[in-house]
């Protein structure tokens, strides 16, 4: 129990981002007026996304499926609540609820879940040194601090699925993008990194798609879930959105199928 807790605050923000409240406004005729604003709307940008489950507990996490005794499972539902309740669908860069607007309305609802805690925000900025994309993408992996060396492999190749997935988009000769990158990882303590970069896509004729940007702005939050509470709110949650940790990293990953990687991620 953590002391001083304010549990109305919790029950509140369940109530409003119950799965089932807006399910209930995702008909057909709505989705068809999402997608005319998010034609219309300048501002949002297409923003892939991608997830992974890192540390030294997550296979045992991930396998198991004991909700009163494993607060994972409170970690991935609640940002799906969040995530669900902001119209932010991710899977396929066709759905009206892939772009920034929606990824940003998630972010507002995650980050006010008193069952997280923010540990860290900031902006910083990875320089491309050389025409490379390899390089540019393992520094932008490297900014994933406290998830060991053996997992960054995973956040690598997530960032090379989301150039994959933005460059793929291409409608004109060039497509804004912002890539989302999240984490949960699992090492005694839940920690849920949610990591996004901007970047400009342009075509190259002949030779695809790269990109202009030589300097990237990672934009970084890190939460930790508060698993002293869990006894308290498993069956609370588990009662609006009963999901597992692969629906997590399925419905927060962009999907690259029939695509092809830009001609510097080809390696």
């Amino acid at each position: 129990m953590i002391a001083n807790f304010d549990h109305r605050s919790m029950e509140a923000w369940m109530d409003l981002n119950h799965p089932a409240t807006h399910r209930q406004l995702r008909t057909a005729r709505v989705a068809d007026a999402m997608s005319l604003v998010a034609a219309t709307n300048t501002s949002a940008v297409i923003a892939p996304s991608n997830a992974c489950l890192t540390g030294p507990d997550a296979e045992s996490a991930k396998k198991s499926t004991d909700w009163e005794n494993n607060p994972i499972l409170g970690a991935v539902n609640v940002a799906q609540m969040a995530r669900i309740a902001a119209g932010y669908n991710p899977t396929d860069l066709s759905n009206a609820g892939a772009t920034s607007a929606e990824y940003q309305d998630f972010l507002k609802r995650l980050v006010t879940c008193p069952l997280y805690s923010i540990k860290m925000t900031d902006h910083l900025s990875v320089k491309r040194e050389s025409s490379d994309w390899d390089s540019v993408i393992t520094s932008i992996a490297d900014t994933f601090e406290g998830i060991a060396d053996k997992d960054k492999g995973q956040i690598v190749n997530g960032l090379k699925s989301l150039a994959q997935a933005a460059s793929s988009k291409m409608e004109t000769t060039e497509k804004e993008s912002l890539f989302v990158q999240n984490a949960i990882n699992v090492d005694g303590v839940i920690s849920l990194y949610i990591y996004s970069a901007s970047t400009s896509f342009y075509e190259k004729k002949g030779k695809g798609y790269d990109t202009k940007s030589n300097e990237f702005d990672v934009v970084r939050l890190r939460m930790e879930f508060q698993t002293a509470l869990w006894p308290d709110y498993w069956e609370k949650i588990k009662k609006r959105f009963d999901g597992t940790v692969d629906d997590w990293i399925s419905d927060n990953s962009t999907t690259t199928a029939g695509t092809n990687p830009i001609p510097a991620l080809a390696s």
